[in-house]
């Protein structure tokens, strides 16, 4: 799927996690097992060190809120203004009503603002972008809330040392605006690839056993209910869809990567994206590749949550994401001199709902 859009301009951005900060050094004893090797080999492969998890009593919907509430006083918006809420998750408060519902609730948006989500994770941030974009050409709708994010820890047994310290929690709120700028993107689906990160169980349905049989090697540290990754598949498919997906997006939107301001891959893993930077011969000053460090894998989160970090404005940057199911794809995308991003805020579970 390519398109490419004239309308569409993110005006701001504001993530939030989780209180709880875990350090993956302290995990040598209880995940690790006194094992320093594995654990250096695993910082020095991942760049993983603290990670933000949310405990039981935080939801994702809880730090979209909070981030969304952040977002507005930065941007000095009115909330009256939204026309939609598209929220970005696989890891929703209820089956059902959606986080989107919920949080519109929560809000306290007026019936004429929609609300609705969107079940994908590490490539969502584009999903979601996609379909801001493409509603902007309807001049009617102005305003739309772009929320993406996970609480994906709870889906992992905390001692499970091949997933725990991988992955961290938080969520973003992007407002999206009805403005001219020029946007490209390439987007791709290959449900052939849907067991190799898959929650199993819990929902409606059971997985059969000749689907993919290493997903029922469960152990103490696993059962059905948890998250299991094909870790080596998902690296090598990520490696070569990624880098192929840039070059595309180059030609697509008539660039070559000297003119590129920022490349800004979503941060699942450094080992993989020092590769990405390497086969795509990028400037690594170009392609900021620190997020892991600090906050770990945060799903669809991570390139919002980047953006924060930079804490940069009037450039331009290709966006380029891969994950479940699988979806993946790159966007070109402008970010004017009036875009704003607050710094990455820590939840206070202040509740004015």
């Amino acid at each position: 799927m390519k398109a490419k859009f004239q309308n569409g301009t993110i005006s701001g951005i504001s993530v939030c996690v989780p209180p709880k900060c875990i350090d993956i050094d302290d995990c040598l004893v209880n995940v690790f097992k006194n094992d320093e090797k594995l654990l250096k080999r695993m910082k020095k492969i991942s760049g993983l060190q603290k990670r933000f998890i949310a405990d039981d009593d935080i939801s994702t919907t809880d730090l979209a809120y909070e981030a969304s509430i952040n977002l507005f006083n930065m941007l000095d918006f009115d909330k009256n203004e939204l026309d939609m809420v598209i929220f970005v998750t696989q890891t929703p408060d209820f089956f059902m009503p959606s986080c989107a519902n919920y949080l519109h609730k929560r809000l306290n948006l007026n019936q004429k603002t929609i609300a609705f989500d969107i079940n994908q994770a590490c490539a969502g941030y584009l999903y979601g972008l996609f379909t801001c974009f493409s509603f902007m050409k309807n001049e009617n709708i102005k305003n739309i809330l772009l929320l993406c994010g996970d609480t994906l820890s709870k889906s992992i047994n905390p001692l499970n040392v091949n997933l725990a310290p991988i992955f961290g929690d938080g969520v973003s709120a992007s407002l999206i605006q009805n403005k001219k700028n020029l946007s490209f993107f390439e987007l791709y689906s290959d449900g052939n690839g849907f067991d190799r990160l898959i929650i199993a169980n819990g929902a409606f349905s059971k997985l059969k056993k000749s689907t993919n049989e290493d997903i029922f090697k469960i152990d103490e540290y696993r059962s059905l209910n948890n998250l299991y990754m094909d870790g080596a598949e998902i690296f090598n498919k990520a490696l070569e869809l990624e880098s192929q997906g840039v070059k595309n997006m180059l030609e697509f939107c008539g660039k070559n990567k000297d003119e590129i301001d920022y490349f800004l891959f979503h941060q699942s893993n450094k080992f993989l994206v020092d590769n990405l930077i390497n086969d795509l011969n990028l400037d690594k000053e170009k392609a900021p590749n620190f997020l892991m460090e600090k906050y770990a894998n945060l799903s669809a989160c991570s390139i919002p949550a980047l953006l924060c970090q930079m804490q940069k404005n009037d450039f331009d940057a290709i966006l380029s994401a891969f994950g479940a199911g699988y979806a993946y794809g790159s966007a070109y995308i402008n970010f004017d001199k009036n875009f704003k991003t607050d710094i990455i805020s820590i939840y206070k579970g202040e509740k004015n709902d």
